[in-house]
């Protein structure tokens, strides 16, 4: 009988640096608004305090979605059966759908250090990162998958022990070996 597969992924985007630069960047164009938004009315002699209030109001409520969207990223992998899904989701709310494709069209799917990366890199129209790092490191955890069709794409990942039965099973001539990290449990090769 034929055995469902299941895999699941949430990957956080490591950017705290960059959110708080972003976060007091915005405070900070803010309050200038709000200064002359305010200010402005006062010194030409109006008193518009109603209309003014209401903008700012609502002018902070808009900077408070905005920095915490931002301040939290996640990339989300599902696969079931020969289905890859990846999706972002920010501010832990809202959730945007990056790729779908069958793990049976694939071109290739390897680690980023094996030579064929380089190979589809250049084919590729454009390349989705799914990982942790914005500039994700060339090391033997981190995969990409390579779809096929008329507009090639290629999906960067962080690799788990699971997702390689997965590869295995619906596309093994072109999945290359996986070699677990010394730091996690090795699991069941096939």
């Amino acid at each position: 009988m034929f055995e469902d597969y299941f895999v699941e992924s949430h990957t956080v985007r490591n950017s705290k640096g960059e959110n708080i630069a972003f976060a007091f960047a915005l405070i900070f164009v803010l309050l200038v608004v709000l200064v002359l938004i305010n200010g402005i009315p006062l010194l030409l002699g109006y008193n518009l305090a109603l209309v003014t209030g209401s903008v700012s109001v609502l002018l902070i409520w808009g900077t408070v979605i905005l920095i915490t969207r931002r301040s939290h990223v996640e990339y989300e992998i599902e696969i079931v059966n020969d289905i890859f899904d990846g999706a972002k989701i920010m501010g832990k709310n809202k959730r945007e759908e990056l790729c779908e494709f069958s793990i049976k069209d694939c071109q290739a799917i390897g680690p980023v250090t094996s030579s064929k990366f380089s190979e589809f890199s250049d084919k590729a129209l454009y390349r989705l990162n799914l990982t942790s790092n914005k500039n994700y490191p060339v090391e033997d955890g981190i995969w990409f998958a390579m779809t096929g069709g008329t507009s090639p794409y290629m999906v960067i990942f962080e690799m788990k022990p699971d997702m390689y039965k997965v590869f295995r099973r619906f596309n093994p001539r072109h999945t290359e070996i996986y070699h677990a990290p010394k730091n996690e449990d090795k699991g069941e090769e096939e």
